[in-house]
C-alpha cells in the first residue's frame, strides 16, 4: 500500500483488523487521526510511528517528548522560506539543531497533537471560512493550546512549462484541455487548497489525468514539469522562478508555525522567534518572488 494518508478503510487492511475496531481505536484516542470535510484521515507515518512507539511500551521503553534542550524536529509542509529559517538558526545558534520532516500541513498537526514534533508547519485552508489554520485548528484540534506565529504569507498556483505551451488559463483547463498533471500528497495545505478550488468551480477531479500521481514538495512539483514528465501542477510561485517556469496564481496563503504554548518559552525556539522576527530574515524573504512578510514573525493566534 503506497499511499501517505490512510482512509479508515486503508487503515483496517494494513493492521489486518476490521473497520469497526478502526473506529473503536478513534474513540478511546488510541491512533493518530483527525475529521476532515466529514471523513476520518490517518498520515501513514503517524500510524507507522504511533504502532512502534505501541511497541516500545509493551517493554517499557517508550520515549516521551518534554521541552526541547537542543533539538527541534519541526514537522508539516514543505516551504522555501521554512528552509531559509532553519538555515539561519543553524548557523546563528550552533548549539541547537532544528530538523525537518517533509510530511504535509495536516501530518504535521497531527503529529504535533501527538507530541511526535515540536513544531508544526502548515497552510491548512477551512473549506467552511476560507481561512488558514487558525479556524481549521479550532474545528479539528480543540484540545491543542498553541501559540502560532506567522512565517509568511505566499503565492500558490499553478506551475507551467515555460512560455505555456498548451496555454492553460485556469484551473478548468486542467479538465478541458487534457493536461498532464501531478499533484500534492493527501493531506497537504496544497491539495487541499486544490481540492477547495476545483469544488468551488465544480470540476470533477477524475477529469484532470494525473490527478493521482503524487509529489511530496513544491520542487519535485516544479522538477517534473521542467524534465517534461508534467505539464502542469500545484506549487508556489518561488519554486516556479527557480527553474524558469511560468506561473498562474490561484491564492495567496498563511504560512504559519504551530507551537506548543508549554515549549514557547524554551530557549532554541527562542532562537527561532529570534531569527524569525529579524529584519534581515524578513528582508531575505521579502526578495523572495511570491512571498509577503507583513505579518512574519506575529503571533496570529493563540490558544491557552
Amino acid at each position: 500500500m503506497s499511499k501517505q494518508i490512510f482512509t479508515t478503510k486503508d487503515v483496517a487492511e494494513y493492521l489486518s483488523i476490521n473497520e469497526k475496531q478502526v473506529y473503536m481505536l478513534i474513540k478511546e484516542r488510541r491512533i493518530p487521526a483527525t475529521r476532515v470535510t466529514g471523513k476520518w484521515l490517518f498520515p501513514k507515518d503517524l500510524v507507522d510511528e504511533w504502532l512502534a512507539s505501541s511497541a516500545r511500551e509493551n517493554i517499557g521503553a517508550a520515549p516521551k517528548r518534554n521541552q526541547p534542550r537542543n533539538q527541534v524536529v519541526v514537522a508539516g509542509s514543505n516551504d522555501l522560506a521554512l528552509e531559509l529559517l532553519i538555515t539561519k538558526v543553524t548557523a546563528e545558534h550552533p548549539s541547537y539543531t532544528v530538523s525537518i520532516s517533509n510530511v504535509g500541513s495536516l501530518a504535521g498537526l497531527m503529529a504535533l497533537q501527538n507530541a511526535s514534533c515540536d513544531v508544526a508547519a502548515s497552510h491548512l485552508l477551512d473549506y467552511e471560512t476560507g481561512e488558514y489554520n487558525s479556524s481549521f485548528i479550532r474545528e479539528h484540534f480543540p484540545e491543542m493550546r498553541i501559540t502560532v506565529l506567522n512565517l509568511a504569507y505566499r503565492e500558490q498556483g499553478l506551475i507551467v512549462q515555460k512560455g505555456n505551451p498548451i496555454g492553460i488559463k485556469c484551473l478548468e483547463d486542467l479538465a478541458v484541455k487534457k493536461v498532464d498533471f501531478i499533484n500534492r500528497q493527501d493531506g497537504s495545505g496544497t491539495r487541499v487548497l486544490l481540492d477547495y478550488r476545483l469544488r468551488e468551480e465544480g470540476i470533477d477531479p477524475s477529469e484532470i489525468p494525473g490527478y493521482d500521481r503524487i509529489a511530496s514538495t513544491h520542487m519535485e512539483v516544479a522538477l517534473k514539469i521542467f524534465s517534461g514528465a508534467a505539464h502542469a501542477g500545484m506549487g508556489i510561485h518561488a519554486s516556479a522562478k527557480m527553474l524558469g517556469l511560468d506561473f498562474i496564481p490561484l491564492a495567496t496563503e498563511r504560512f504559519d508555525l504551530i507551537i506548543p504554548n508549554g515549549i514557547i518559552g524554551s530557549e532554541p525556539i527562542k532562537a527561532i522567534r529570534e531569527v524569525l522576527g529579524s529584519a534581515e530574515f524578513k528582508s531575505t524573504v521579502s526578495r523572495m518572488v511570491g512571498y509577503d512578510t507583513r505579518e512574519t514573525g506575529m503571533i496570529v493566534y493563540e490558544r491557552g
